[in-house]
């Protein structure tokens, strides 16, 4: 007799996934630390960004990829270092 597969709990798509929308893109949750929450919130408050499209331009900056516009055609600015 075959070995019983395991029970999988479905709960419609796979966990922090959704499906496609119009325009091509992707839904995404995530969990983040208290200090990548810190960074998004500061960023957000900086460009006048949504939580989402901060989130969105750490992530480019992280794959190595370019920044969208406006974010892309502003001078580099001093974080007070």
């Amino acid at each position: 007799m075959a070995e019983p597969r395991p029970r999988r709990i479905s709960y419609g798509h796979r966990q922090h996934e959704q499906p496609r929308v119009p325009d091509g893109g992707h839904y995404l949750q995530s969990k983040v630390r208290s200090d990548v929450w810190q960074a998004l919130q500061q960023l957000r408050q900086q460009h006048g960004l949504s939580i989402s499209g901060a989130a969105h331009h750490l992530m480019r900056l992280g794959a190595g990829l370019e920044p969208l516009p406006p974010l892309n055609t502003s001078p580099q600015q001093s974080h007070g270092d």
